[in-house]
């Protein structure tokens, strides 16, 4: 690792408080509303039915939005819900999907109709920093590495100003899987 390099585990840590701030800045609602657009005029999201988000938790830009345009658009959603041996499958988000906070803090699915992972087209992938040549570096549990190890769909972030680096900063590892394309 070269002297210039910070671990991932500072990095997280310096991450989770300049997206805090940012987010409480006047224009971050409207950031944010730009990468949405962007979002909803891609080919990518416009072709996919089924795609794959997570519920944000505070600190995160805000996903409601998305699902709630996805389902406006017709397309199905699913969520992540963890499981033993920092494992995740996607279930399907429905009006009577029931929901818990987990010591994580994370909002997930309770039960469900679990989505096939060659059923989803496109996972919008979390995380705290992004490079814009397409690593990430995440919240440290590994789950999304692990599901996107053999994920055939296509791998999108959605990058505010302050996730975005031109290069990593950071060590990258043999595990850490590539997304397919960042908006920012």
């Amino acid at each position: 690792m070269s002297a210039d390099k910070v671990t991932k585990q500072q990095l997280r840590a310096v991450q989770e408080q300049r997206l805090h701030d940012f987010l409480q800045r006047e224009d971050a609602e409207e950031i944010a509303n730009s990468l949405y657009s962007r979002l909803y005029s891609d080919p990518d999201y416009l072709n996919s039915q089924t795609i794959g988000i997570t519920l944000s938790m505070p600190g995160e830009l805000d996903t409601a939005p998305i699902i709630d345009q996805a389902h406006h658009n017709g397309k199905r959603i699913a969520i992540p819900r963890t499981l033993p041996h920092r494992q995740m499958a996607f279930v399907l988000l429905e009006p009577d999907t029931e929901l818990v906070k987990t010591a994580f803090g994370t909002t997930e699915p309770t039960s469900g109709e679990i989505v096939d992972k060659a059923d989803l087209e496109m996972l919008i992938v979390p995380g705290l920093a992004f490079s814009k040549n397409h690593y990430r570096v995440g919240y440290g549990g590994g789950f999304y590495d692990r599901y996107l190890a053999d994920f055939a769909g296509e791998s999108l972030a959605l990058v505010l100003p302050p996730q975005l680096f031109e290069v990593p900063t950071w060590p990258v590892e043999s595990h850490d899987i590539l997304m397919d394309k960042i908006i920012y």
